[in-house]
């Protein structure tokens, strides 16, 4: 799915049933104290509007973006965490598929990782 503002596409979210949970906000102002950490402008702009609503997760995988997520008390998810959630819900019927795709996407995962990420998927 791929949402645009400028160039419209917006109706994509329709057409997925995302409409009834994702809403497209305004841009974010940065916080200084997340500007201190010298993300990139997209983690920056993630944790900045997260800091602005009350028990919200975000989810990055950047190590140092997470890092600064939760020394401002805000819960983070990666996207492996949203693929075991997706099979558990079954939304989707194995992790290991998704995973190689995000490696050949260039998606960095350790073994380790990839290995924890499928063991609790149970594949």
């Amino acid at each position: 799915m791929k949402v645009r503002i400028g160039g419209q596409r917006l109706e994509a979210i329709q057409d997925k049933g995302f409409s009834n949970w994702l809403h497209l906000v305004a841009r974010t102002l940065y916080f200084r104290q997340v500007m201190a950490w010298d993300l990139g402008k997209g983690e920056s702009a993630v944790i900045s509007l997260a800091l602005s609503i009350p028990d919200c997760r975000v989810i990055i995988d950047d190590r140092a973006a997470r890092r600064c997520a939760q020394t401002q008390g805000i819960a983070t998810l990666g996207t492996g965490a949203i693929l075991i959630l997706a099979k558990r819900r079954g939304l989707i019927s194995a992790v290991s598929p998704r995973i190689q795709a995000l490696r050949d996407a260039g998606l960095w995962l350790s073994e380790e990782l990839v290995n924890l990420l499928k063991q609790q998927a149970g594949e």
